[in-house]
């Protein structure tokens, strides 16, 4: 009864795109055990993966810079990538990059990728508050897009095809699916992957567009697997010695286990401050013969438009 009910809810979930979960759904998901829930998930993705032909065992990691402490902490972060042979995907913010030019084209530089991930993003209790990017209007949305990549052109050289929305998790209306079609970009990374169609593999929009959904804890498989929610949000769920890296370590033995992707996200400010962050990284990088290819976005794509994946 319990197997028979949890795959029916996965498949559930998986058709959902875009809904909100009920406190009922929350409950029921919880009550059988996040693990239980996410190792069926992580199964029903492997089997989607070989049947669409994608490729199997890659991981994305990713990075938003949307506070200040986030860009004084680049450095930092690209030395650490750099010593374990790293390269990462960085959300950056049109306006901080204005203010902090020098600071983001260490990012290029290492050969690092950037994606907008607006101007000013709304809902940011600093660089703009209280107005979500959902409630945008279209034409309000599409500006944010556009002038985040003027800054991010003029200033850093660096035409973005990959696109992020602020407050990701929390993203119910795409709409701006069509307003990336319409600017000429090609991907974004805006959902979790327990909101994708196809249990958190990448995977096409009606837009035209490719979604790499952000990977879940393994342990609350609604919430993004992230150092916000691990470590520094107030009642953090994994900050135990050890825990969060162990989570990391957990969620790659699954794509390992059973084929398929992993998109894991970070803060970089929570990197410069939290061990554990850091360690989460190195779990990344821990040795084995079957390890899978750590990949940005854009390379990941380019598999995908060579005709290398099929997606249905």
């Amino acid at each position: 009864m319990r197997l028979s009910l949890t795959s029916r809810l996965i498949a559930s979930l998986g058709n959902q795109r875009g809904r909100v979960r009920g406190a009922l759904v929350t409950g029921l998901v919880y009550s059988l055990g996040g693990r239980f829930f996410t190792r069926r998930f992580y199964r029903e993705q492997g089997k989607l993966a070989e049947k669409e032909g994608q490729p199997q065992l890659w991981i994305s990691l990713s990075f938003d810079v949307d506070y200040a402490e986030d860009v004084s902490s680049l450095g930092e972060v690209c030395n650490i990538l750099q010593e374990l042979g790293v390269t990462a995907s960085f959300a950056v913010v049109g306006c901080l990059v204005e203010k902090y030019p020098d600071e983001h084209r260490i990012l290029s530089q290492a050969g690092h990728e950037i994606i907008n991930h607006t101007y000013s993003h709304p809902d940011n209790e600093i660089l703009h508050p209280n107005e979500r990017f959902d409630d945008l209007s279209p034409e309000d949305q599409k500006n944010q897009i556009k002038r985040c990549h003027l800054v991010l052109e003029d200033l850093l050289g660096v035409s973005p095809q990959g696109f992020r929305a602020p407050h990701f998790g929390n993203v119910r209306d795409r709409r701006f699916y069509q307003t990336l079609a319409e600017l000429g970009y090609s991907y974004s990374s805006s959902i979790i992957s327990v909101d994708s169609p196809g249990f958190g593999l990448p995977f096409k929009t009606e837009e035209g567009i490719w979604e790499f959904p952000v990977s879940c804890c393994p342990v609350h498989p609604f919430t993004a697997l992230d150092t916000w929610h691990a470590l520094r949000k107030p009642k953090a769920r994994h900050k135990k010695a050890g825990e969060f890296a162990s989570l990391v370590t957990e969620s790659v033995a699954l794509v390992k286990l059973y084929g398929g992707y992993l998109n894991l996200y970070l803060d970089p400010r929570d990197v410069a401050g939290y061990d554990e962050a850091r360690k989460a990284i190195q779990a990344l990088k821990a040795p084995g013969p079957d390890l899978p290819g750590i990949i940005t976005f854009s390379s990941h794509l380019e598999l995908l438009q060579k005709g290398q994946v099929c997606n249905s």
